[in-house]
């Protein structure tokens, strides 16, 4: 019988490896996550496969023009979304101050002074 205290840091997670659609994933034996994927976001991926001699602009590559739709559609998102917190955030503060000032309300219309007290205001 094959113990896992004895096994290197390597080995003992070897048998976690998470097969997915687009190949192997290999886990990392100290953090037990997933290696970062180099072909997602590299020199490689971002940069042109080629440049002209006299200085023109070269086209996007299919994939890539997918990606900068993808990053622009994504960024919109994140405008949405934080416009909507901006406003969730206001509003909940809106609703604080106004219960707040019911409160007040309330406690100033209960709370009159009385006897000796009304006639020293005055």
């Amino acid at each position: 019988m094959l113990l896992l205290k004895n096994l290197p840091m390597s080995m003992r997670y070897l048998h976690k490896a998470v097969q997915s659609a687009r190949g192997s994933a290999v886990l990392n034996g100290e953090t037990k996550k997933c290696v970062r994927n180099p072909n997602k976001s590299s020199l490689l991926t971002h940069l042109p496969d080629y440049t002209y001699m006299d200085g023109r602009v070269t086209p996007f590559g299919a994939n890539q023009r997918k990606r900068i739709i993808q990053q622009r559609e994504i960024a919109k998102q994140i405008v949405t979304l934080a416009k909507e917190m901006d406003f969730a955030v206001e509003r909940h503060q809106r609703n604080m101050a106004e219960v707040e000032e019911t409160k007040q309300k309330l406690l100033a219309a209960k709370l009159k002074p009385k006897g000796h007290l009304l006639l020293q205001k005055k």
